[in-house]
């Protein structure tokens, strides 16, 4: 019999982690059984999916309260999965809320478990580790600063280097990609990206738009603003909004690595694609609101004085950032206007993250987890 691996990833970014590493594995070995719960990016890579949960992934205590009952049925089926398919190796990607809860269910049926993108223990609830140096055979980490703090406490880790080296890539350069678009070369392009996660579209997306229209009066009447959808996602979370805003920005339904790298300057939601802004040398401003008990809650847990993955891997604050009370259009617009009108600001930001792409390691994460897995297989 082929071995079998069972793979998690509850959420977009994480199925498209799970996806590399998929198609490495069966690359190195195509007699594995790769099955699980993730998205399309999976489905193509050649995991048989047994159900999708990345449509409904949600972030913040109050939005996760919200939802209980869902996470509790896909709990109850992920359980049921284990005990169906019965895994030789278990990969949880990410998701940490859910995946440490699940890691439990895997320790108890004694099947080996890899845990591929750590939990943000540096960040907050670092008690944690405790509960992953129980469960977890072995964490691949995707920060070197990871590697460093799993020793300390004694898990079996190996650090992979970040997998969005091997996938942030253009096919075109910026003037075939303005062409493309419609555009021209000298027209100021400001990329909106307001997230993964249908929450965070409802609440931050009317606050960029309203920044826009902020800056449409002060920027040449050339501007154009483009608005990167998440594929995902359904137009329905977006129409209502881009309805009631009179800016009217072009939209590009996919995550697109030339639209991101044609924009001069780009608002983004904090999380991955700040990392994935910084790979393309691009100037942002990191925006961010969720409800306000999740705030609250969250400002009495979180250890660290900075939210975008980008400052925190530069260990400094390199792109401005816009959280909560914050995050307003007026605030906002002032300093994307000030950030476009000083060329050596923009362009100290983009030196700045070269140090954030040495930080990441090298090409070849997904190969590297890919190696681990079967290690921990055999």
């Amino acid at each position: 019999m082929p071995a079998k691996i069972f793979l998690f990833a509850g959420e977009s970014s994480g199925d498209l982690h799970a996806a590399h590493l998929a198609r490495e594995l069966l690359r190195s070995r195509p007699d594995l059984q790769l099955v699980g719960f993730g998205g399309s990016q999976m489905r193509s890579a050649g995991v048989k999916i047994l159900e999708d949960p990345t449509g409904a992934a949600v972030i913040g205590i109050a939005e996760v309260l919200r939802h209980l009952a869902e996470f509790r049925r896909l709990f109850r089926r992920a359980v049921a999965a284990l005990d169906e398919l019965k895994p030789d190796l278990v990969v949880l990607v990410d998701y940490p809320g859910f995946n440490l809860a699940l890691a439990r269910e895997v320790k108890r049926r004694k099947i080996r478990l890899v845990y591929y993108i750590s939990p943000q223990i540096w960040a907050w609830d670092p008690g944690r580790i405790r509960t992953i140096r129980r469960l977890v055979d072995r964490m691949l980490v995707v920060f070197p600063f990871e590697k460093k703090l799993y020793e300390r406490h004694g898990v079996p880790v190996t650090f992979v280097g970040h997998p969005l080296l091997d996938q942030v890539k253009t096919a075109h350069d910026r003037l075939q990609t303005l062409q493309k678009l419609g555009l021209h070369d000298g027209m100021p392009v400001i990329g909106i990206l307001p997230g993964s996660r249908e929450g965070e579209i409802r609440r931050i997306l009317p606050t960029l738009l309203a920044a826009c229209e902020r800056m449409k009066e002060a920027l040449p009447s050339t501007a154009r603003f483009l608005l990167i959808k998440a594929p995902h996602l359904s137009w329905k979370i977006y129409q209502p909004i881009l309805n009631r805003s009179t800016l009217n920005p072009k939209v590009l339904e996919r995550w697109d690595y030339d639209g991101i790298y044609a924009c001069d300057l780009v608002l983004v939601t904090s999380g991955t694609a700040t990392l994935e802004c910084a790979l393309l040398e691009r100037p942002m401003l990191i925006v961010y609101k969720t409800s306000w008990l999740t705030y609250l809650l969250s400002r009495l847990l979180i250890r660290i004085r900075m939210i975008g993955l980008v400052n925190i891997v530069a260990g400094e604050k390199v792109a401005p950032e816009f959280i909560q009370h914050h995050a307003n259009p007026r605030e906002i617009a002032r300093e994307a206007l000030e950030l476009w009108t000083f060329v050596q600001k923009r362009r100290a930001m983009q030196e700045s993250f070269q140090s954030v792409k040495t930080a990441l390691g090298s090409a070849g994460a997904s190969q590297r987890a890919a190696e681990a897995v079967l290690q921990e297989l055999r």
